[in-house]
């Protein structure tokens, strides 16, 4: 027969304190790569205009500014 034992934490005020922390810095590692992750995904799918279509652009562009 095999016993485990696990023991609680005390739930006092510094143990309250850290886990309130580290919880926060950890979400907020996960929240700061997702971003980067999405922004280099973005920058990845940006393909380069082809010449008749940075022509149309450009002409598109200049027509609302004069």
């Amino acid at each position: 027969m095999i016993r485990v034992t696990v023991m609680a934490l005390p739930l006092d005020s510094p143990t309250v304190s850290f886990l309130t922390v580290g919880f926060f810095f950890a979400a907020l590692q996960v929240w700061w790569i997702r971003s980067l992750l999405l922004r280099n995904s973005a920058r990845q799918k940006a393909q380069p205009l082809s010449s008749q279509q940075f022509r149309k652009d450009l002409e598109r562009i200049f027509k609302n500014e004069f």
